[in-house]
């Protein structure tokens, strides 16, 4: 079976896109080695290569001029990233393993002048500036919800944004501690999330403030979740009762049934959720979820 950078080679030929990748490209298309796929582009078939792209669902990354950068994530190869430049003519070029390179050694510079590298870093700094986005994991303990963030965490390793993982989940010494010191402490979580926020981080947290406050203090709880940012997504973990149960056996911490029902109703009332069902596998899970926090950065 052919994997997506197969079919996307396959696609530029079938359109008679004039292209070739510049360099680096021994491993592909079975594997990325880790690197970008460089890509020399005749402008006459921008508005082509564009076409295709979309259908691919590739995401456009701004203020990289003179080249032009799209992202997207495949659960076979990872995260790919085309990078991009235009010329007004191709140069002579060859096939290679169904795709097309330099016949020659490749004499286009990709280097950018001192001043476009100022010029564009300013720019997606500006275009990022209050733009950080939030996004929740949340699910009982054994639910897969920390597996998960710390996966699409490394899956965007090498997307060029700053990101941070926030742990909301609370160890104290006591058993009880009191309200203000619970309110104390996620005030800190909110506070570091308001701060990627305003300076265009993205931030992935491990829990949020949904569990805070659900039976008692009712002032408190509505105080929370009204100063709290809005996220803008919420991934629940589903999972059964008996996967979870048997994810955590032997544990001290282990929920029972009823503890996991109710759980599960608070984070049914959370608006505009979307359900991670964990018995999927993990690969299938993580293109689905790491392409949704693409599309929001990105939209």
């Amino acid at each position: 079976m052919k994997n997506l950078l197969e079919k996307l080679f396959e696609e530029f030929n079938k359109k008679r896109i004039s292209y070739c990748i510049r360099s680096r490209y021994n491993h592909l298309p079975k594997s990325l080695d880790n690197g970008d796929v460089d890509i020399l582009l005749e402008k006459e078939d921008f508005l082509k290569f564009i076409e295709i792209i979309k259908k691919f669902k590739f995401k456009f990354y701004p203020y990289t001029q003179p080249n032009f950068f799209y992202f997207l994530y495949d659960k076979e190869l990872g995260l790919i990233h085309l990078d991009v430049i235009l010329i007004k003519k191709m140069i002579p070029i060859k096939k290679f393993n169904d795709f097309y390179v330099p016949a020659n050694e490749n004499p286009i510079s990709n280097k950018k002048t001192f001043l476009q590298k100022i010029k564009t870093s300013f720019q997606r700094k500006i275009y990022f500036l209050f733009r950080g986005k939030v996004i929740v994991f949340e699910g009982p303990d054994g639910s897969g919800k920390s597996t998960l963030a710390n996966a699409v965490y490394a899956a965007l390793e090498k997307f060029p944004i700053k990101k941070e993982i926030i742990h909301f989940a609370t160890h104290f010494k006591k058993s009880k501690p009191s309200a203000l010191k619970r309110l104390v402490t996620r005030n800190f979580s909110i506070f570091k999330v308001y701060w990627n926020v305003l300076f265009g981080k993205l931030t992935l947290t491990d829990r949020y403030i949904y569990l805070t406050f659900r039976k008692n203090h009712v002032v408190l709880r509505k105080l929370l979740r009204a100063f709290a940012p809005k996220p803008d997504i919420v991934f629940v973990m589903k999972a059964s009762l008996e996967e979870i149960r048997k994810r955590k056996i032997g544990q001290r911490d282990l929920l029972s049934n009823e503890m996991i029902k109710e759980l599960y109703k608070v984070y049914d009332s959370i608006p505009n959720k979307i359900g991670i069902d964990t018995k999927k596998p993990i690969k299938e899970n993580l293109e689905f979820m790491v392409n949704e926090v693409l599309e929001k950065v990105l939209s």
